[in-house]
């Protein structure tokens, strides 16, 4: 391809990027979010919750407090019910040592901490992708960087995350540090981080799993890591039982009450029911667990490392009980590793195109629903496009499992090729 053709390409691929993310924060503004009440913040749970701790010594688990907020967020408390019978729903559903995490904000006004976490998601964001990006050698020209970021920041989910200030964008991009330091080499570090990412507990359900099996691969030089995170999680533990004898019977509480509050299910469970969706999220799990146990004596810095991790985020996002799209930040490592070895998926037989061609199909279509319904905009009214505002998210269901799938027939497809040169050159000479 000649230098102008690139260039033109690249250009192309930027203004793509602009309209998509565009149309995107149209839909997002004004379709999706159109009945939200106008205090809602995720955000503000987890900053209520650590400003009377911490201020005034109260209980962020109680009723009380879990009352003030939903008076905040949905302008009046939630009527209890048979699974709820106290009404705590939607109050401080962190652990307690979230609220130490989120210490300096206690001090400022909410308004404040509003712009702070926009600014912080934001770069937390963009630092995600040059993080994965960085790690998987992918090296691109400002231009298609840029056009990178457009589209990340310009997705649903991320932009889902900014609407409702969630922490999940903040959480991401604790994984997302913790994996660079785990690749640098500063072990205690990276183990300490991970231990941080754990106030958004579900996230780290899979991940912790899959790097005690990595560690135990090469327990002599890579044991730091255990002791960082052991050593970060006891220190979170002990303050939090000093400032909150008992906490975790609290916390547990409002979890079963906030999964009935947020329709706690899985992927798996929407698919296969909710019984055999625990079936099929243990059968992932041990899956997940052995596929990458095959690989466990590669270096954190490794392709292969980087494809089980990005399998093991993948298979988070499926096995989890949320169908919140924001949780679909873990997916952005398996997307670039599906763009990094695309020429191996379209080059290892028709189901692996299958796959390729599904990912990108599932990936691309809430940009073009967004655009849709942008350009109908412009010959109706806002209001009658509402009964439409699903139809960007059809796709949202389906598109871990098909990066799942992705990631499973490249990590099977490297398996075989590495098998096929070893039967080949089984002594590792030069042919």
């Amino acid at each position: 391809m000649s230098g102008s053709s690139l260039v033109t390409r690249q250009v192309g691929w930027l203004l793509l990027s602009v309209l998509s993310a565009g149309s995107m924060a149209f839909y997002v503004a004004t379709i999706w979010s159109a009945n939200q009440t106008p205090g809602f913040s995720d955000l503000y749970a987890g900053w209520w919750g650590a400003h009377e701790l911490l201020l005034h010594g109260r209980d962020p688990y109680s009723t009380a407090v879990a009352h003030e907020i939903q008076t905040v967020i949905y302008g009046a408390p939630l009527a209890p019910d048979s699974q709820d019978p106290t009404g705590i729903g939607g109050g401080f559903a962190y652990p307690l040592y979230a609220a130490l995490l989120l210490w300096p904000s206690v001090y400022l006004s909410f308004a404040v901490v509003q712009r702070v976490f926009l600014c912080v998601s934001i770069l937390g964001t963009l630092l995600s992708l040059a993080i994965w990006l960085r790690l998987m050698r992918l090296v691109w020209s400002p231009v298609i960087w840029l056009t990178a970021g457009i589209f990340a920041l310009g997705s649903f989910p991320v932009l889902q995350g900014i609407k409702l200030q969630n922490p999940s964008l903040l959480a991401a991009s604790c994984i997302a540090i913790a994996f660079f330091l785990l690749s640098s080499e500063r072990l205690v570090l990276a183990g300490a981080m991970f231990a941080i990412a754990t106030f958004k507990p579900q996230f780290m359900i899979l991940l912790i799993p899959w790097l005690v099996v990595w560690s135990a691969g090469d327990w002599r030089r890579r044991r730091p890591i255990a002791w960082g995170f052991l050593a970060t999680m006891c220190l979170l533990a002990a303050v939090s039982e000093w400032l909150l004898p008992g906490w975790m019977g609290s916390f547990l509480k409002v979890v079963r009450a906030y999964r009935h509050y947020t329709f706690g299910h899985s992927l798996l469970d929407v698919w296969f029911t909710p019984r055999w969706g625990l079936v099929m999220a243990s059968f992932v799990f041990l899956a997940v667990l052995v596929l990458g146990g095959r690989l466990r004596s590669k270096a954190a810095n490794s392709p292969e490392f980087l494809q089980v991790t990005s399998l093991v985020l993948a298979a988070t996002v499926v096995v989890i009980p949320t169908l919140a799209p924001h949780a679909q930040l873990l997916l952005l490592p398996g997307l670039l590793c599906v763009v990094r070895d695309r020429t191996c998926l379209s080059s290892s037989g028709a189901l692996r195109r299958l796959v390729l061609v599904a990912t990108w199909s599932l990936l691309a279509w809430p940009w073009i629903a967004a655009f849709g319904l942008l350009l109908a905009a412009t010959h109706y009214p806002t209001h009658e496009l509402l009964q439409y505002w699903e139809v960007p998210l059809y796709t949202s269901p389906l598109l871990p499992l098909a990066v799942l799938m992705g990631l499973v027939c490249l990590l099977t497809a490297r398996g075989r090729k590495t098998g096929d040169s070893q039967l080949s050159n089984p002594r590792g000479t030069n042919p």
